[in-house]
């Protein structure tokens, strides 16, 4: 984000919107347990639970990440960790794992469309600079962001520039494609399929998205081949999405956004 959001800026066009995304992950998801015959007074205890425990752990795993790429594992590591407390929360209430992700599973997407709005005015997650006569939706930011500082480190920039150079803006790019993704899926009814399967749907159409996305991405390191780490955990992302629905069970429930 920008430089000057520091810790006397208590309120941030980023963090209401977060807070937002938050929100509307919350009211849909309660809207679905309805779907899946689930009291909606446990998607009430179980939003902040999973979202403090996502939060604190995925801080704490981004620790053990080198540099700023701990920074974007974060957002992985946030909802596999708030993936693990709704497992914990469903043991103890007895309550279908499978069926508590479908319930939030496109509420998630619903947020982290939302949270994309956020990164694109905050400046993180900047995108690449735009080739010549390529078209594309492009954004330019100012002195204090990092797209700025880092145009300026690799001298693409002269010091005192009023702006860095042109660059995708990938957020909105990411954010359309979800709300592509989002509206497909919400017209599709479940109720034929196990329990489980809207979320491995989901699970994989974000790793794609968010896969492609990377190559216009500038904010990470080339780890592997021509991968990135984001790119490498998408691969894991739809293994993990497979083998869970490889290994469920069947349900019932129709589920909608």
């Amino acid at each position: 984000m920008y430089s000057h959001f520091d810790a006397t800026t208590w309120v941030t066009p980023y963090g209401l919107i977060f807070l937002a995304a938050i929100t509307l992950a919350w009211w849909l998801a309660r809207r679905n347990a309805r779907a899946v015959a689930i009291d909606p007074s446990h998607l009430d205890l179980l939003m902040p639970i999973a979202v403090s425990a996502g939060v604190v752990g995925g801080t704490l795993m981004a620790l053990f990440v080198s540099g700023d790429e701990g920074i974007r594992v974060k957002l992985f590591a946030v909802v596999g960790v708030g993936a693990a407390a709704l497992f914990v929360y469903s043991r103890f209430t007895k309550l279908p794992f499978r069926r508590l992700l479908d319930a939030f599973a496109l509420p998630v997407i619903a947020a982290l469309m939302v949270h994309r709005v956020g990164c694109f005015l905050a400046g993180c997650c900047w995108g690449d600079v735009v080739g010549g006569g390529l078209p594309a939706t492009t954004v330019q930011y100012p002195p204090g962001s990092f797209a700025y500082e880092q145009h300026l480190d690799a001298g693409l920039i002269e010091p005192g520039a009023l702006a860095s150079l042109p660059v995708h803006a990938v957020q909105l790019y990411e954010a359309g494609v979800l709300l592509v993704v989002l509206l497909l899926l919400w017209r599709v009814r479940w109720r034929r399929y196990a329990a489980g399967t809207i979320t491995v749907l989901t699970v994989c159409s974000y790793a794609l998205v968010r896969f492609f996305i990377e190559y216009l991405r500038a904010d990470s390191e080339v780890v592997l081949g021509n991968l990135t780490v984001m790119q490498l955990l998408c691969i894991v992302l739809m293994f993990s999405a497979v083998l869970l629905v490889r290994s469920g069970n069947t349900g019932s429930g129709e589920l909608r956004v």
